[in-house]
């Protein structure tokens, strides 16, 4: 949008200013005292403490964020897979400021403008084929909870689903239901039926034949009451979880005979894999009906085959995402498939490699600590020791001390993950924050 040179002049002083404050490490707004007070005075206003103790201070660039008290740290948990591109990236930052001169803060069911329309013709074109419509909305559990209700709605009402061990797909109360973490639904009560499969395990030459069965077993007494069956393609948060096509496409070919639609979770697979989609990298688009995005979309969507249109009277919202969100996750999308981010010879592919070997060092210069490595693209995870849960937060509060934020996956066991900044991060910078979980060993 053109707003004219005054504008131009301005938006260009701006930036200048931003450049110089990350570039010139402009001086903290808090002291390192003044920090702590905030921390403890947020913990006693949300009702418990962070994990650790960040507190930005609004300045970053690429994979490195300065705190409120000055301290500059490398962030590989990025909001929990949020933040692709890092902290301060000018393209992304420009776009902001261009988007926030906007008229309205929020866009909705009712009145948007062409950032909606953008965002969901540029999702629908890059999207795996078959995708023909999209509808957005705010968090990702947001996206799932809509597409269980259009599936369900072309399904007859039938409440169950077919879900995996170790799955993930929000805290809402339907998502909950379906998430294997019978602690993220404390006190709450049953109100459908969800049928696990266990997901793929590397380790065992049955792993493939033992999900099919009880796919088959579970098909054999409950398909009339099934409405859906939900996939995450990399399990999240149980750790990063990969499995191969070979493993999904026979259980897909069961829901399909069965007449129950499948539906892919792609809530923090989105982007961050060796494509877009992680549906187009196992080339899994044909058994596809219904893919949700979110977390690095800045927002998130239902993208769907026009067969299941939902009604009207069934999905709305006030709010379907923030005028500058939805110009940044734009922007995102057009980066990553026009920047050489994908494929054999991407980007992405290129630091997943430089991981790979990074933790090859690391296991063998420290026999034992190291039980197991996983994941794909951006995302990648490790195990320590014993995998226990208290063990791997110690561990990951270490590495915080030493200027590198992580995350944990799983509970016991648990693990490690990286969410790598691979928009903007270093070669010199991946390096170093192995050197720093190299010390906390």
């Amino acid at each position: 949008m053109d707003y004219g040179p005054k504008f131009e002049q301005g938006l260009r002083l701006m930036l200048e200013a931003i450049g110089e404050a990350q570039e010139g490490g402009a001086a903290p707004p808090l002291s390192a005292q003044e920090a702590a007070l905030e921390l403890r005075d947020l913990a006693r206003l949300r009702g418990r403490p962070p994990f650790y103790a960040y507190l930005g201070s609004g300045l970053g660039r690429g994979a490195r964020v300065m705190l409120a008290d000055g301290r500059w740290i490398l962030d590989f948990a990025l909001g929990i897979g949020v933040h692709f591109f890092g902290h301060g990236n000018p393209d992304l930052l420009e776009t902001a400021l261009r988007a926030a001169a906007s008229d309205v803060v929020m866009q909705g069911n009712l009145i948007f403008n062409r950032e909606y329309y953008l965002i969901i013709q540029t999702l629908i074109d890059h999207a795996p084929r078959n995708m023909e419509q999209c509808w957005l909305s705010l968090s990702g559990a947001d996206a799932n909870e809509n597409a269980l209700k259009l599936i369900r709605q072309k399904r007859g009402g039938r409440p169950g689903v077919i879900a995996f061990r170790g799955c993930f797909h929000g805290r809402t109360s339907a998502m909950a239901e379906i998430t294997d973490r019978p602690d993220y639904r404390m006190g709450q009560p049953s109100t459908f039926p969800v049928f696990y499969l266990p997901f793929y395990d590397r380790t065992d030459p049955r792993s493939a034949e033992k999900s099919l069965d009880a796919m088959r077993a579970v098909l054999r007494q409950n398909a009339g009451v099934i409405g859906a069956f939900v996939v995450e393609l990399v399990q999240g948060e149980a750790g990063f979880v990969t499995a191969p096509r070979e493993f999904f496409v026979p259980l897909f070919e069961e829901a399909r005979a069965a007449g129950i639609p499948v539906w892919v979770d792609e809530v923090q697979t989105f982007g961050r894999t060796t494509e877009l989609f992680a549906t187009q990298m196992l080339d899994l688009a044909d058994y596809v009906d219904v893919i949700t995005v979110g977390k690095m979309l800045q927002g998130s969507a239902v993208l769907l085959r026009k067969e299941f249109a939902f009604d009207p009277n069934l999905i709305s919202g006030t709010f379907s995402g923030a005028t500058v969100a939805m110009a940044v996750g734009r922007r995102m999308v057009e980066k990553l498939t026009g920047e050489g981010y994908y494929g054999s010879g991407g980007r992405i592919k290129h630091l997943e490699r430089l991981a790979f070997e990074h933790l090859e060092r690391l296991a063998a210069g420290h026999p034992g600590a190291i039980a197991s490595v996983d994941g794909v693209g951006a995302m990648i995870s490790m195990r320590l020791g014993d995998s226990s849960l208290d063990r791997t937060r110690a561990f990951i509060r270490r590495c915080f001390q030493e200027g590198l934020a992580l995350y944990f996956g799983g509970h016991d066991p648990a693990c490690i993950r990286l969410f790598i900044p691979a928009g903007d991060v270093t070669e010199a910078e991946l390096a170093e924050a192995f050197a720093i979980m190299e010390r906390c060993l």
